[in-house]
């Protein structure tokens, strides 16, 4: 990893989002997080499965961090329900009372795995897909930068990527254009604003969900083979485990602006 300026602190106020909080990676960030955050901070979960969302949110509690969940879709919500799901949350706070406004953008799906990439054009179907994971994504960063726009330095902003943002893996042409485009959106962002703290974070193989729907889904032979070696070799991190290393790298914060950094890189 590129050297940055200083480490991050997060023992002070914090204001912090987490998207895609319900399961998997996203509850584990959700949780580790809320161990480092000081007093007088507020931890925002969102996610569609609100049942799920009160689970984390159980989870997350501590003396310091007032814990708040919503359950929002972000494949069809709108700038201004995404305003107000990150400012409602404040009553009456003011951004500045806040040290740090962090956010992890977590949410996302791996689209259609059912369909070869020769196959692909079913145009609506991939407008769905990128409207989660990539436009609305995007639209929820712009509603985040908005609200700490006073405060710009204080920003800090981690987008949970893939290795697949920058390798290819056959039968995934869905997943790996939306991880690159979300990536380099980030990326660009971080070039431009040198005050904002942006991290692309690849949390590596994962034990969730998406394990067994590729191993259901994919018709791409290759691919199939790839999960179930996953598998059946219990190479697959659990999801704290790369939670964990999330929160090192980033309170470290030695990564250049964007960077991409992989759970496998060396510290």
């Amino acid at each position: 990893m590129a050297s940055s300026s200083s480490n991050i602190d997060l023992s002070g106020s914090v204001y912090c989002v987490v998207t895609g909080a319900s399961q998997g990676i996203g509850r584990a960030i959700a949780i580790e997080v809320s161990k480092l955050l000081g007093p007088n901070s507020l931890l925002i979960l969102l996610a569609r499965n609100k049942q799920e969302l009160s689970k984390t949110a159980s989870l997350c509690e501590t003396n310091n961090v007032k814990v708040v969940y919503e359950s929002i879709d972000l494949t069809k919500a709108t700038k201004t329900e995404m305003s107000d799901v990150l400012e409602k949350p404040l009553e009456g706070r003011k951004v500045v009372d806040f040290d740090i406004g962090l956010i992890f953008h977590n949410v996302g799906s791996l689209g259609n795995l059912s369909v070869e990439t020769q196959r692909m054009e079913n145009v609506e179907e991939l407008r769905t897909y990128y409207d989660l994971n990539v436009f609305n994504v995007i639209t929820l960063n712009t509603q985040f930068l908005k609200l700490f726009e006073e405060v710009e330095d204080r920003m800090i902003i981690v987008n949970i990527t893939s290795l697949c943002a920058i390798k290819p893996m056959s039968g995934m042409a869905y997943y790996c254009s939306g991880k690159a485009a979300r990536e380099m959106y980030f990326r660009v962002l971080a070039e431009e604003k040198k005050n904002i703290r942006v991290l692309n974070y690849s949390p590596g193989p994962v034990e969730t969900s998406m394990i067994d729907y590729v191993l259901d889904e994919a018709v791409n032979d290759n691919l199939k083979d790839v999960f179930h070696t996953f598998k059946n070799q219990g190479t697959l991190l659990k999801p704290e485990v790369t939670a964990k290393k999330c929160m090192k790298v980033l309170l470290a914060g030695k990564f250049s602006p964007g960077e991409h950094v992989d759970y496998f890189d060396d510290e």
